[in-house]
């Protein structure tokens, strides 16, 4: 059996997905017989990686220049003290893949641009105040454990000038279905309940305390149980006169915390930064790629009735300059990677965690321009085939964002 065929018959069997150990022997040069196991791991078809570690009786672990095949469909380099041999990519398709590698960090150029251009404004709201932040070591209001008949509860206590927020929650959080998380909350107003507020399925989990001249601004993050993150955020505004509770915050991703330099304010008013990433989950394979390449949503606090109110108008700027930088950025990339390596990349998944990009490129072209939403629409979708073909297309949400274009 000659090597190609060798090499077709190892990839048949790898295709199913099944451990095996190979042994190869070869002549080399010297015309001396080296003798090289392949192990060959279990992987599931989206993880398909081509790599296999070897043992040969090279003197440094690795196979030398003139022992490996030289049909360009073996490449072997060494990693962290050991050897392996690749026998899914040819030598020319992985440099494509280094290319690829470099590349995302282009495709963060975008989002950063626009956080720099957040952080600008961040660092000159002089009028705002960072009183709390989760990040502190010690909370800035009373907490406590108490007995109750539905079990162990934490009860928070925050005082608003002539009003006091008092929050409760159970306990241990992390040994509760959803569905036992609650939120309740009373304010009180010279020792008199004015109002109560209950959120269920999510449980108190911290606050920030932002001032802005005269108003305060208190953030209350809610989380669901397990390691899953803070899912709603309930605005409570104080003008010194009034206390309001605003809207519930959802339907975006916060993570744990909100950042810090994300907020600032413009003309007296407080804003921040929610990432929008309600597209993304149910077809990244990458949660780093998922998380950087959400849409950032630009939202001002009302002191009127304490609500979020998406804001994107007054920064459209921002928006054009960072969709110009997306869209370069991934057509530079569509032009430089040859058909063949894309075909390697789909086939295989390893470009898979790219396909969140399209779907920030296309939320931040829209917010940018409502009015050509459709022709956006079907350029970025030609652009998408134009890279993946069709293998992804079913999974790629182009008929998402369309709340965007109201």
């Amino acid at each position: 059996m000659n090597r190609k065929n060798l090499t077709i018959g190892l990839l048949s069997i790898i295709g199913l997905g099944v451990v095996i150990t190979s042994i190869f022997i070869f002549r080399t040069n010297d015309n001396l017989v080296k003798t090289a196991t392949f192990s060959v791991p279990l992987f599931s078809g989206d993880d398909v990686a081509g790599e296999v570690l070897i043992n040969t009786a090279s003197e440094d672990g690795c196979f030398k220049e003139t022992e490996i095949p030289n049909d360009n469909e073996y490449i072997s380099y060494k990693y962290d003290g050991k050897c392996y041999i690749n026998t899914l990519y040819s030598a020319k398709a992985l440099a494509i893949q280094d290319i690829l590698d470099k590349s995302y960090d282009s495709l963060y150029v975008s989002r950063r641009y626009f956080d720099n251009e957040i952080k600008k404004m961040h660092d000159v709201s002089n009028d705002m105040k960072f009183l709390w932040h989760p990040d502190q070591e010690k909370n800035q209001y009373t907490s406590v454990k108490k007995e109750s008949s539905g079990g162990e509860i934490e009860e928070s206590i925050i005082n608003v000038g002539k009003y006091k927020l008092t929050i409760t929650s159970p306990w241990d959080t992390m040994s509760l279905d959803n569905a036992d998380l609650y939120t309740h909350i009373s304010i009180t107003k010279d020792g008199k309940i004015i109002e109560n507020k209950e959120y269920k399925e999510f449980a108190f989990h911290h606050v920030y305390k932002v001032q802005v001249k005269d108003t305060s601004y208190y953030l209350l993050g809610l989380c669901g149980g397990g390691m899953h993150g803070c899912g709603l955020l309930v605005p409570i505004v104080n003008d010194g006169n009034n206390l309001v509770i605003g809207k519930t915050i959802e339907n975006v991703d916060f993570s744990n915390y909100l950042r810090v330099e994300d907020f600032f304010t413009k003309n007296g008013d407080l804003y921040t930064v929610f990432d929008d990433s309600r597209y993304f989950f149910s077809y990244s394979g990458s949660n780093n790629a998922s998380y950087n390449s959400a849409v950032p949503r630009i939202y001002k606090f009302d002191k009127v009735t304490g609500s979020a109110i998406l804001s994107k108008d007054s920064f459209l700027e921002i928006y054009k300059e960072s969709t110009k930088i997306i869209a370069k950025n991934l057509n530079d990339l569509n032009n430089s990677i040859p058909i063949e390596a894309k075909y390697l990349m789909t086939q295989t998944g390893r470009g898979r965690s790219l396909i969140p990009y399209f779907d920030y490129y296309l939320g931040m072209t829209i917010i940018s321009d409502k009015i050509h939403s459709s022709e956006i629409r079907k350029d970025i979708e030609k652009l998408y085939t134009d890279f993946y073909g069709k293998k992804y297309l079913t999974e790629a949400h182009f008929d998402g964002y369309k709340d965007f274009e109201r």
